[in-house]
């Protein structure tokens, strides 16, 4: 029974991975997790919520054995043994906040704030100081959950997550102590939750324009001719472009699969069949390019902006894969000695401090490649975003191909939306492209496939609280937390003392 339990709680906290509609069941997934612990000591509660992490790992992470075994330079034994040594350190925040909450609760009662106040700042230290899994956030499986997603422009995924695990605890109250009266509380959180927004909303939020633009996704097929799978590229891309409505049209990365620098005799004939369209447009294009002409120069992930007259306006190159929202002590030198096994460079684990905007016309954005979806463009030092109209996600999501990992992707791209207050667009090959509106609400969301979709955007240029004061309600919740703490400690002592006279 116990093991069905654990089991139970793992998939209450995985299903909405599968099925982001259905984030409510993360909330029930407390209910056999604090059931199975709350009568236990301490090292069999540690061990329980260590095995329902372990789970949360395996059901949600599967997907990470294909990318590990094409960064890691080695035998696919040893990428199965560092994926399930990674699945259990995935799983100790679970066990470490089991524990915690566990200490701090009131001895015959049950405190959904103090769950959720211990989560949150678990959450948020971890974040700092160690970061080895930027998937691992209980936010990520409310992105479908548009009330509490705004939230995330006042103090990022954290007060999502505490929201959530607040939430949660009311259940989890009701589940151990039935009482009609027991769910006012919960009534009234999400009545609370409601107004807010209404009466803290600026009225400064006028647009500055209304754009469509074309999110434009081309598929050559699979093709075991490289040459064919090229011609096949550039001829579905020339259609799509010439029936665009829009003056602006995005394609994901690695759109095409020659050197759009080196390459002339491919570029020329794209590039001449493009010039055929009659529309004025700009093209973002994504491809794998060198960085100039010379034999030896260093390959980039690359988006090429595009001119009617096929000018190079702008080039962006990926600066950062999914390491650089990796942190935790002695990163620097693991990677170091890693380096010969890793097969992409060190430079793209660093993080800077902030993002190239680019400008054309009316509108300012921001690219964002690939997984740089997971890493958060504000922290309690950085704001990577400094006042773009719209932030841009190109991917090619075909190369790992599972529908979680997809949902993972968009749910990312849905509080980089929210915490900025800024519109994002995501133009993607084999996972879902959409829009997302600066609330983070999702407007659009869509499977592309040889085909574009237009989007009507509402461009505004906000900042959001969270980007003015990246720690201030943070640091709140855990001096909150250190009070509570406090306040148990000295309990704890008190009656030790009482008990000894």
């Amino acid at each position: 029974m116990e093991f069905l339990l654990i089991i139970l709680s793992s998939l209450l906290f995985t299903i909405p991975y599968y099925f982001p509609a259905l984030f409510f069941l993360s909330w029930f997934a407390f209910i056999p997790l604090i059931y199975l612990i709350r009568d236990y000591d301490y090292n069999h509660s540690f061990i329980i919520a260590l095995l329902v992490g372990f789970f949360n790992s395996v059901f949600s992470l599967y997907w990470l054995y294909q990318p590990l075994s094409s960064v890691l330079k080695m035998p696919s034994s040893f990428n199965l043994f560092i994926l399930f040594l990674y699945f259990l350190l995935s799983a100790l925040p679970l066990a470490v906040w089991a524990l915690v909450n566990k200490f701090l609760q009131p001895e015959h009662s049950y405190s959904p704030f103090i769950a959720a106040i211990s989560w949150t700042v678990l959450e948020y230290l971890r974040f700092e100081f160690l970061n080895f899994n930027p998937f691992n956030y209980l936010a990520y499986t409310q992105s479908s959950f548009a009330l509490i997603v705004q939230y995330a422009s006042y103090g990022g995924i954290f007060i999502v997550s505490f929201i959530a695990v607040l939430i949660a605890s009311y259940f989890v109250k009701i589940h151990l102590d039935p009482d009609w009266k027991k769910a006012l509380p919960l009534l009234v959180l999400f009545i609370i939750l409601a107004a807010v927004p209404i009466f803290i909303e600026s009225d400064d939020e006028a647009a500055l324009r209304r754009q469509s633009v074309d999110l434009l996704v081309s598929n050559s097929g699979q093709k075991d001719n490289v040459f064919e799978k090229i011609e096949t590229e550039i001829d579905n891309l020339s259609v799509l472009v010439e029936n665009s409505e829009s003056k602006f049209i995005f394609t994901p990365e690695k759109s095409l699969s020659f050197d759009l620098i080196r390459n002339n005799y491919y570029r020329d004939q794209l590039f001449s069949q493009l010039e055929n369209s009659e529309q004025n447009f700009y093209l973002q294009l994504g491809a794998r390019a060198a960085a100039d002409k010379n034999y030896n120069s260093e390959i980039f992930n690359s988006l090429f902006l595009l001119s009617e007259e096929m000018e190079v306006i702008n080039r962006s190159n990926q600066q950062r894969n999914i390491l650089a929202g990796f942190n935790f002590p002695y990163f620097s030198k693991i990677t170091d000695l890693l380096a010969d096994y890793l097969n992409f460079s060190l430079k793209q684990t660093e993080f800077p401090d902030s993002a190239a905007s680019i400008k054309v016309e009316e509108i300012q954005y921001i690219n964002l490649f690939a997984e740089e979806i997971f890493v958060p463009l504000v922290s309690r030092d950085k704001n990577y975003v400094q006042e773009p109209h719209l932030i841009v996600h190109s991917a090619a999501e075909d190369i790992i191909d599972s529908p979680v990992y997809s949902n993972f992707s968009f749910a990312a791209a849905v509080y980089r939306a929210a915490e900025t207050n800024t519109d994002l667009i995501r133009t993607i090959r084999g996972g879902y492209s959409g829009y997302i509106n600066q609330r983070g609400k999702i407007v659009k969301k869509l499977r592309i496939k040889n085909s574009r979709e237009t989007v009507n955007l509402v461009l505004q240029n906000k900042e959001s609280y969270y980007q003015k004061h990246p720690a201030r309600i943070i640091n709140i919740i855990i001096a909150v937390f250190l009070i509570i703490s406090l306040i148990k400690m000295i309990i704890i002592v008190k009656n030790e003392w009482s008990s000894r006279n």
